[in-house]
């Protein structure tokens, strides 16, 4: 499976200023919000390897989804737009690493955390 980078381009201070709400060129967000995943209690309560990890962690996510909407519109000016909508139904998350922290020996470890 190969990894698609999700990270939006920068914007001019031209394409800024034409946007609702402007903000300067380096308080843009790097990617879109609607790709961050948030586990509350109950979700943590299924996947208690979660509350190991630190921030800047690393991870590995594997998810099993439902198509629930597809939209196709044609906005003023003639752009396209089209979106999917995702039900994440299944979901995985693992160390970027080979093996579990927990079972790394202490050189494994610190080379673990280097490559971060």
């Amino acid at each position: 499976m190969e990894l698609v980078d999700m990270k939006l381009p920068k914007k001019t201070e031209k394409e800024l200023k034409t946007e609702c709400m402007p903000c300067k060129a380096g308080d843009q967000d790097r990617w879109p919000y609607g790709l961050q995943l948030r586990f509350e209690k109950e979700q943590m309560d299924k996947m208690p390897a979660l509350k190991t990890y630190k921030v800047g962690d690393k991870v590995m996510v594997t998810a099993e989804a439902t198509i629930t909407g597809v939209r196709i519109s044609e906005r003023q000016g003639g752009k396209e737009d089209h979106s999917v909508e995702l039900q994440i139904e299944k979901i995985a998350c693992e160390p970027k690493v080979k093996k579990p922290l927990e079972q790394m020996n202490p050189k494994e470890y610190r080379k673990a955390r280097e490559e971060k």
